[in-house]
């Protein structure tokens, strides 16, 4: 079962290597509990670096709720 900590260090590996809005399940994170457990840590604790909004995901182009890296500025 993966934790929260594994999901952020999945979501900086998949942004480095392709920064393109992702959905929750094409990042490798499929159940819904763990899926609103890492949106509230990222809304709380990474809003500085990610966004989640619902949008088109890149990687399938499909529409869902997507995680985005902020631009820096």
């Amino acid at each position: 079962m993966k934790t929260i900590r594994d999901v952020i260090v999945n979501l900086d590996r998949a942004f480095r290597t392709d920064p393109r809005p992702s959905c929750f399940h094409c990042l490798g994170v499929t159940s819904l509990e763990l899926c609103t457990e890492v949106e509230r840590h990222i809304q709380r604790d990474l809003k500085k670096v990610y966004t989640v909004e619902d949008g088109i995901c890149k990687k399938r182009d499909h529409q869902a709720r997507v995680i985005r890296p902020r631009q820096s500025s």
